[in-house]
């Protein structure tokens, strides 16, 4: 039998192209999986309704903007002053040693079981906040219905960190989730995302900080509801076991149902929008970043084993 060595070469440099064009195929698949942002399921703007549902007015009426009671305001009243970034009026809030509430009720629908609400803050620390006090100072907080015990989820200034914080172990467990570290005189950017359920299993908080996602699906540990709702509120609260005097000032507050809506309101309001610090610490990223290095670090061995394992294979078929 005659064997037609010129036809066994074109069927081996078929075969060597397919091989080639799987590896190409396999190789693009993983740089795609790679370098593809993570999306949340409901980023995108709901139909039939406006994604931002509410902004305070930093045009010259803030306060005008919320709620106010005595309760809320039992040790002084904030003080509208000039906005650290320039872009119109800020809120002022201060508190002295022994003090423990001067707070606002922004005008924004309550979360209730089920819903998926974004909040914005923008702020600025004055340049002797007592970063390091080992008891709360909350600035913005979900509270239950009930008159008794800690909100179920708050942002908090404690221990040199910016953090979550809710419950009071009487109740409900007590539970810290640092976000990042911060210190005096630092500015507040901070995007917060709530699951609002009773079901510790589907309530969850994220967190951007300076435009970087540092706390993803955090679980607290009795969930984000104690009852039927929780009710928003800003300003400070804090322990009157703490001596020092305490000040902050709220620049920017903004409510949605998707991020970039309320990114762009608070930018829209002149604030400049943050990309966050490309070598920041990894301590201060509790979430994303770090899935993220393992997602690259998964996939450049996978990269790797592909390669190696079609090398292998075109080798064995040049020796057919």
């Amino acid at each position: 039998m005659t064997v037609n060595s010129h036809g066994g070469r074109t069927r081996a440099q078929t075969r060597k192209r397919r091989v080639v064009a799987a590896l190409t195929t396999a190789i693009v698949a993983v740089l795609v999986a790679l370098v593809a942002p993570p999306a949340l399921a409901d980023e995108q703007s709901p139909p039939g309704g406006n994604p931002l549902i509410w902004r305070a007015d930093t045009g010259g009426d803030m306060l005008g903007s919320f709620n106010r009671n005595d309760y809320n305001e039992q040790d002084g009243a904030p003080r509208e002053v000039s906005s650290p970034t320039g872009h119109g009026s800020a809120l002022r809030f201060s508190l002295d040693g022994g003090e423990q509430r001067s707070e606002l009720l922004p005008r924004v629908p309550d979360g209730r079981e089920g819903d998926v609400y974004y909040y914005g803050y923008r702020g600025q620390l004055a340049d002797d906040f007592p970063v390091d006090a080992d008891r709360f100072q909350i600035f913005m907080q979900w509270h239950h219905y009930g008159d008794e015990g800690s909100p179920p989820v708050a942002i908090a200034i404690q221990s040199g960190q910016l953090m979550i914080t809710g419950g009071d172990d009487n109740r409900n467990e007590r539970y810290e989730q640092p976000i990042a570290r911060i210190r005096p005189g630092d500015p507040i950017d901070i995007i917060v995302r709530i699951v609002f359920s009773r079901n510790p299993d589907t309530g969850t908080v994220d967190v951007w900080s300076q435009g970087r996602r540092t706390v993803t699906a955090f679980h607290p540990p009795d969930g984000t509801l104690y009852d039927d709702g929780d009710y928003m509120k800003v300003g400070l609260y804090r322990s009157t076991d703490l001596t020092d005097r305490a000040e902050l000032t709220m620049d920017d507050v903004a409510v949605g149902r998707t991020r970039a809506a309320v990114d762009s309101a608070m930018v829209d309001q002149g604030a400049a929008s943050s990309e966050g610090s490309p070598d920041a610490s990894p301590d201060e990223s509790t979430g994303s970043d770090s899935g993220l290095r393992t997602g690259l670090a998964a996939g450049t061995l996978a990269l790797i084993a592909i390669v190696v394992a079609a090398v292998v294979v075109v080798r064995r078929r040049q020796k057919v």
